[in-house]
């Protein structure tokens, strides 16, 4: 196991393992100098809000700052964070369409259908909107339904540090709030049609959209699905601060990752939807305890890349797990009890009273 010191000094080879490598490539943004973002705590001394003219102001104090989040910063400016965003539909399956909400055009000129369904895709910390499980996500979608699939790039806001990327995210879900906004009022897409999908961060920014909808425009976001949503900066803090029920209609949550963050885990364990999944008890899942050598060759003999996959391979099955729900032709079964020891304990079998309750996971994409 890792502990928490050495999870954190990883970051800085996991952000080389990301950008250094010759087949990682990420979508072009506008070219910005990197500013300088002061961490600001709670007390004040240097203000404690930010504000980007239409896009709202940003507090570091309480509950953005408590004892469970010690510090916190800024997000950094739009021009830095950038987010992109690139519809594909039936009609342009592999060629982007790029959204703005400031550019109507980009909207009501695109292949968008505004009767169907959109489905939102977040990445998390040190990725970017082109990862092959991205792709993959918007094929089975595509696949399986004549639906909009609208990837949430904010690669160029998910750099390390990791506290400037847990802000960041704010600002992602207020541009994102303002598209959705954009979108009904530019071709008429109901809010509720929209399903935001989000890994890790990528599950709390897709909180901060939902609720920037519902305060900033009186819409619902129709879902949410958190894919083993981000512990650290966020486990026992104010629902504001993260994803919760009241995000959207719907809020669904697979857990993978829930083995405490000081050694070495990633994702929350406690519940935050209105349903929450914890497939194999929610850590510890089936292939991940090989050695790395073993996702070094995998990654053909590339020492960062297997790195990379060898220590998030808990976390990441969170979305492989979602990819094999949307077409497989063999249901995921859960069954609804208070924790992992008592369903191998035998205790959520009530068969006699017929009290099993059984909940059907591939439910996630319907």
């Amino acid at each position: 196991m890792l502990n928490g010191t050495n999870a954190v000094l990883l970051q800085t080879i996991l952000y080389l393992a990301n950008t250094n490598t010759p087949n990682d490539t990420k979508w072009n943004y506008p070219s910005t100098e990197i500013e300088s973002n002061t961490l600001y705590k709670v007390n004040g001394e240097e203000g404690d809000e930010r504000c980007y003219d239409g896009l709202g102001c940003y507090s570091s104090s309480y509950p953005w700052t408590d004892v469970s989040r010690p510090v916190s910063n800024f997000p950094q400016s739009p021009e830095k964070v950038a987010p992109n965003y690139c519809l594909f539909t039936r009609n342009n399956p592999l060629q982007c369409q790029h959204l703005s909400y400031s550019v109507p055009s980009t909207i009501y000129k695109s292949n968008l259908i505004p009767t169907q369904r959109v489905y939102f895709i977040a990445h998390g910390f040190l990725e970017g909107g082109d990862r092959p499980w991205i792709r993959r996500l918007t094929a089975e979608l595509l696949r399986r339904y004549d639906a909009n699939v609208v990837v949430v790039d904010w690669g160029s806001g998910s750099e390390p540090p990791y506290t400037q990327a847990v802000a960041n995210i704010r600002l992602v879900g207020t541009i994102t709030a303002l598209l959705i906004k954009a979108m009904s009022d530019e071709v008429g897409l109901k809010s509720e049609f929209c399903h935001m999908i989000g890994h890790s961060l990528g599950a709390h920014l897709a909180g901060y959209v939902g609720y920037n909808l519902k305060t900033n425009f009186g819409l619902t976001l129709g879902r949410i699905t958190g894919l083993d949503p981000a512990e650290p900066h966020f486990s026992k803090t104010d629902p504001v601060v993260r994803l919760d029920p009241s995000d959207a209609i719907f809020v669904d949550i697979i857990h993978s990752d829930t083995t405490p963050f000081i050694q070495g885990g990633l994702g929350m364990e406690e519940p935050i939807g209105h349903l929450d999944f914890y497939p194999n008890g929610g850590a510890d899942q089936p292939g991940c305890n090989e050695g790395v050598m073993k996702y070094i060759n995998q990654e053909k003999g590339s020492f960062f890349k297997g790195l990379r996959t060898f220590l998030g391979c808990d976390h990441v099955r969170s979305h492989e797990y979602f990819i094999e729900s949307v077409n497989t032709q063999c249901n995921f079964l859960a069954v609804e009890c208070e924790s992992w020891e008592k369903f191998l304990a035998g205790d959520c079998f009530e068969c006699a009273s017929d009290k099993v309750r059984f909940r059907d996971m591939i439910c996630f994409c319907r």
